[in-house]
């Protein structure tokens, strides 16, 4: 996945009302989407493996949910991220 897509979605703008995500969740979240684990997601984004963890946690309870793959399955449901 080319970093100019993470980009892009980092830069995308929440609508009002919803739940907002950093622009580094939404990068998580979109690579999440991908059923990229935690180690290559912080390869790829330059980060270490327990700050990903930590990203993901956090998403998950902003989203109010219970896994990773309910957070891939979030995230397509959705389509676009806030």
């Amino acid at each position: 996945m080319p970093i100019t897509l993470l980009n892009k979605v980092a830069m995308s703008k929440p609508k009002k009302g919803s739940v907002t995500l950093t622009s580094r969740e939404r990068q998580v979240v979109l690579l999440i989407q991908q059923n990229k684990k935690y180690r290559e997601i912080a390869s790829e984004l330059g980060l270490g493996y327990e700050t990903v963890k930590t990203y993901a946690t956090r998403i998950r309870k902003k989203l109010d949910l219970s896994s990773k793959v309910a957070i891939a399955l979030w995230a397509q449901k959705k389509g676009r991220l806030p």
